[in-house]
């Protein structure tokens, strides 16, 4: 093997992230200063013009499809709707697994698999609906986000592409709240405290994977994981608030708990949330025992110092522990 093979060999395990950047120049023994640069030109071209162009040709492509698939849905039968949703949505991942094969180092790959993504789960509940399905048990519709879950999964384990990591989690979280929803009887509505220690599961999980990922291939997805994980853990607490005298004093630990937890794991998106939730059961219990004995005026000014105090503390972690 010579030089240009071994190069491109390693330029490839580097662009699927066998092998990060760090790694290697760390190998090669090249000053700290070197790796905080290679990580900064990282960054900076993230959001380039080009992968901005190729996300909104996507959104564009997707759209046109659905407009296109609406205006002729009536005149294609069963075996054309199928096609031109499940069977395209398949054929574009196809493509872009082929893509991801032959050009791992560009995204033009995980585009055609952002497309199949957005149109396989449509497909598979129009070709169950054409297959006649009622709809009365929830259960086909639950194994086949199963399926779909399990098939991300595999090629997934092939490309190790955050795109397909994506789908992975958003199918397999699908397909969580669909068996529950199946196993229960009556409407979601009905099992309120139910969904809501699910969501927090779900919201720690997502917490878990995201801080899982960091440094690693999936790293794109780590503060999309960390907003809607911490998101989904704190408002499903907070659903529990109302009415419940433990729950109010208890949500004060989970809510400060996760302001401790922004700054060991320094992330912005989790000390924004947790001090946007912290405002609203600060306001919340305010008007709740004190907007009576107090009067509104009284409790407003409380609630306006609260407010300053609170976005001082936020400030100051962010400062502190979080761009440090």
């Amino acid at each position: 093997m010579n030089k240009e093979e071994l190069i491109k060999e390693l330029l490839a395990k580097v662009a699927t992230g066998e092998i990060s950047r760090e790694y290697v120049l760390s190998q090669l023994n090249f000053p700290p200063g070197a790796q905080k640069r290679v990580a900064d030109a990282k960054g900076e071209t993230h959001f380039s013009v080009t992968k901005m162009l190729y996300v909104l040709g996507a959104a564009i492509v997707v759209i046109g499809i659905i407009i296109f698939v609406f205006q002729i849905w009536n005149d294609i039968g069963s075996l054309g709707r199928i096609s031109v949703t499940l069977g395209l949505g398949f054929l574009l991942t196809a493509i872009g697994s082929f893509l991801l094969k032959q050009k791992p180092e560009d995204h033009i790959g995980s585009v055609f698999h952002f497309m199949g993504g957005l149109l396989v789960p449509g497909g598979a509940m129009v070709t169950l609906s054409e297959l006649g399905l009622d709809f009365v048990s929830l259960w086909p519709v639950a194994l086949t986000f199963g399926a779909i879950f399990v098939f991300y999964l595999l090629i997934n384990s092939i490309h190790k592409s955050a795109i397909l990591t994506f789908f992975t989690i958003a199918n397999g979280t699908a397909f969580i709240y669909l068996v529950v929803e199946s196993i229960t009887d009556g409407s979601f509505y009905m099992h309120g405290d139910l969904y809501a220690y699910l969501t927090m599961v779900v919201g720690a999980s997502y917490l878990l994977l995201a801080y899982s990922f960091r440094g690693g291939w999936n790293d794109k997805l780590v503060e999309v994981l960390y907003f809607f994980g911490i998101a989904g853990f704190l408002g499903a607490a907070f659903s529990q608030v109302f009415g419940s005298v433990p729950w109010q004093m208890l949500y004060f630990i989970i809510v400060i708990g996760g302001l401790f937890l922004s700054a060991y794991i320094k992330s912005r998106a989790v000390l924004v949330v947790s001090t946007l939730f912290l405002i609203a059961h600060v306001s919340y219990i305010t008007s709740e025992y004190f907007a009576d004995s107090v009067g509104w005026p009284v409790a407003l000014i409380l609630l306006g110092f609260i407010f300053i105090g609170l976005g001082y503390v936020s400030i100051t972690i962010n400062k502190k522990y979080i761009k440090a």
